[in-house]
């Protein structure tokens, strides 16, 4: 019986601390439970598109290129006698490089000048002979057929003196390509021939390659819609293009060439800029950022980048009506400069959602908040 009046008395506790905490939660027999108050808004913060007029700057990543590049070849065959420079060398314009042995073409050149020799007596016996044959004619002791052999004689060996001086003109020209000088100034690659070797004009290897360093040029690429601003630029005035050293110096030189057509398979066309090199501190090959200044784009309309979406069906910014509601308006990103958004597609003193916009879609309303309390995450 003292067992059974515990138990009822446990179940009556126990029934009492239900009902208070049904209370405190507004919960009463036989009612349905409160409804939970209305989500808040979504909190945002907002800019406005602003004018200005901004330096028009297109960057691309660009390699050096030597504007000029020889691979040195002989014009005739013959053993290198002397390399007359080293690897690496700084080469100019004229100097030697190498020399071939000359001995077959000094012969050659002193048998040209023998014949040479040869013809010319006879050509002097020949014109004396036509000299006599004419007083005869004037005394008649001969006739007008003998005095023409004789000029005709004469005539054919000045024909030959002809050909045997330009035997001698052959034989200087070959004998000069036994030294092989640069034709430009610059420096000197991997040497593929050594004194003692056979050089031949039909080898596949050039004996050595020269590159020029100064100046250097830049090759590379911008999309074709930078064109029209490209060509704009370069009809008032030469356009500038900069490029940075690998040790961080800044670089200026000129847009030197624009290719006559335009990439189909890339969208992009082919540029090429020159820059002075006296220190030769550029290196051809090398990549080196490129930045192009064409002119200056005046009204620039701005955004942050972050306010720019991209969605299925492009770039588009949300922007925000009178009542705060929310709007999907398509823009065009024309490039991105010094940390700001160059668009088309807004009007001036639109209010744009700036940070915040993870968090809302078209359609809801939101309420503008300090960029301080707008947290960075959804």
């Amino acid at each position: 019986m003292q067992r059974r009046t515990k138990i009822v008395a446990g179940v009556v506790v126990a029934g009492a601390v239900a009902l208070a905490i049904a209370a405190s939660l507004g919960l009463t027999p036989g009612r349905a439970p409160a409804k939970s108050g209305a989500k808040a808004a979504p909190s945002v913060t907002v800019t406005t598109p602003q004018l200005r007029d901004l330096p028009i700057e297109l960057t691309a990543q660009g390699h050096l290129v030597a504007l000029n590049q020889v691979d040195v070849r002989p014009q005739i065959a013959g053993v290198i006698r002397s390399v007359d420079f080293h690897e690496g060398d700084a080469i100019h314009a004229g100097q030697l490089l190498f020399t071939l042995d000359d001995t077959e073409w000094v012969s050659q050149l002193r048998h040209a000048e023998a014949n040479a020799a040869q013809v010319k007596a006879q050509l002097d016996d020949a014109v004396r002979a036509q000299d006599r044959a004419a007083d005869l004619l004037k005394e008649k002791f001969i006739s007008q057929s003998a005095l023409d052999t004789a000029i005709s004689k004469a005539d054919s060996l000045k024909a030959q003196l002809k050909a045997a001086n330009a035997d001698i003109d052959n034989a200087h020209v070959q004998l000069a390509r036994t030294r092989i000088a640069s034709p430009l100034s610059g420096k000197a690659g991997a040497l593929n021939v050594h004194p003692g070797s056979l050089a031949q004009p039909t080898s596949l290897i050039a004996l050595v390659s020269l590159a020029q360093f100064d100046p250097i040029g830049v090759e590379f690429s911008l999309p074709e819609a930078n064109l029209a601003v490209i060509l704009a630029a370069r009809a008032v005035a030469p356009v500038k293009v900069a490029l940075q050293t690998p040790d961080g110096r800044r670089v200026e030189g000129e847009l030197s060439f624009i290719n006559n057509t335009v990439s189909t398979g890339t969208g992009t066309i082919n540029l090429k800029a020159t820059f002075p090199n006296r220190e030769q501190a550029l290196w051809p090959g090398a990549y080196v950022k490129t930045t192009v200044s064409a002119g200056v784009n005046k009204g620039a309309m701005v955004l942050p980048p972050h306010a720019i979406l991209e969605g299925p069906a492009g770039r588009f910014a949300y922007v925000l009506d009178a009542g705060n509601k929310v709007a999907a308006k398509p823009v065009t990103l024309l490039r991105v400069q010094d940390q700001e958004a160059i668009i088309e597609g807004l009007q001036r003193g639109e209010r744009v959602v700036l940070d915040g916009n993870q968090n809302v879609s078209p359609g809801a309303v939101v309420q503008i908040a300090p960029k301080a309390a707008v947290a960075s995450t959804p």
